[in-house]
């Protein structure tokens, strides 16, 4: 009985590469352009260590150029320039200390403001109004943050201004406990009106990251929550918002940032004193108000070196804002994680 006959491997046709010929990386028969960066090929670690020697020679340039061009104003008022002392040019006083107040209390008015507003509409959007709803509003909301800010400042001024003047602030003056933060005539552009503008420029970002961090729960915990018997509030309430805790925290974090270092909107409704406000319904002054003030008409030599200080300052603040935020972070994570292993043990 004649047995099966072995066919022959083709013969390679002429031209071409024959298989394993070429070793067994499949991207040497692409052509260079359609070759993808792998992480352990030579041009990935050269573009990867490029942008990131890149990223930090401009963060060095940036500090090294403000340190360099301030240090003029700190020789003249020492390390007292973060907390002491009244800014008046005009009287050769150069100091940051009531702008810095000026910048803290606006940005923290603010934060008590868009905080509780943000999360219930992340929420409402996340959990509780229907998806065909749900959408057309947050594409509405998350809008705000491609209006420029001297187009919201403008807003402020010529249609905030004048009803906080007639009607907001002095109605805020009858409240029967918190008149006191609300004392003294009303000019329109105050303390308050900067906060409500900042948190009305802060409220995308607040809003945006919360909700993606509310939707990032699993949806087992949901399950989970409402097997135990659970309503959809208490869903919600006790397992969706302790999940999306550090993803809240960093949307937080990056609003104080932004809150911190606006200045257009922030200079055209705060009255631009600089002097430590009595009252939210006083004129007061930021950092990044003051540095647009006073740049262009700063003397040379120590008054632009102090405006430059003050951005140093403002430089500083937000790097701390940051620096806290990312410990909070790590610190809740680190804990759900923890919290995680000990339900699975």
């Amino acid at each position: 009985m004649n047995g099966p006959i072995a066919s022959s491997p083709p013969s390679p046709v002429a031209g071409s590469v024959a298989p394993g010929a070429g070793g067994d990386r499949p991207d040497r028969l692409r052509p260079w352009h359609k070759r993808r960066l792998l992480p352990s090929s030579p041009l990935y670690a050269i573009v990867r260590w490029g942008a990131a020697g890149l990223f930090a020679a401009l963060v060095i340039g940036l500090v090294v150029s403000i340190v360099s061009q301030s240090s003029q104003a700190f020789a003249h008022s020492g390390i007292s320039f973060l907390w002491s002392g009244t800014w008046n040019p005009d009287a050769g006083d150069y100091a940051g200390g009531t702008l810095v107040v000026g910048t803290v209390i606006t940005t923290l008015v603010a934060m008590i403001i868009v905080v509780p507003v943000g999360l219930g509409i992340s929420v409402s959007l996340s959990e509780l109004i229907p998806p065909w709803l749900a959408g057309p509003l947050s594409t509405s909301i998350e809008f705000l943050a491609a209006v420029p800010s001297i187009v919201v400042g403008l807003w402020a001024l010529l249609v905030l201004s004048p009803v906080f003047a007639t009607d907001v602030e002095p109605a805020l003056e009858g409240l029967p406990v918190l008149n006191r933060l609300f004392r003294g005539p009303a000019y329109g552009p105050s303390v308050l009106l900067a906060s409500v503008v900042l948190a009305i420029m802060t409220l995308p970002t607040v809003v945006a990251l919360s909700r993606t961090a509310l939707g990032g729960v699993p949806i087992a915990d949901r399950e989970a929550a409402m097997a135990l018997g659970a309503t959809h509030w208490q869903v919600v309430r006790r397992t969706v918002l302790p999940g999306a805790r550090s993803g809240i925290a960093a949307a937080i974090t990056l609003a104080v940032g932004r809150a911190l270092g606006e200045s257009i909107a922030v200079a055209l409704v705060i009255g631009n004193r600089p002097a430590i406000p009595h009252s939210l319904l006083a004129p007061g002054a930021t950092l990044g108000s003051a540095i647009v003030n006073q740049f262009a008409e700063a003397s040379p030599g120590l008054g632009t070196s102090s405006v430059i200080a003050l951005a140093g300052v403002l430089l500083l603040l937000t790097i701390l804002v940051n620096v806290v935020g990312q410990l909070l972070v790590r610190r809740r994570g680190g804990r759900r994680l923890l919290g995680v292993r000990g339900a699975v043990v």
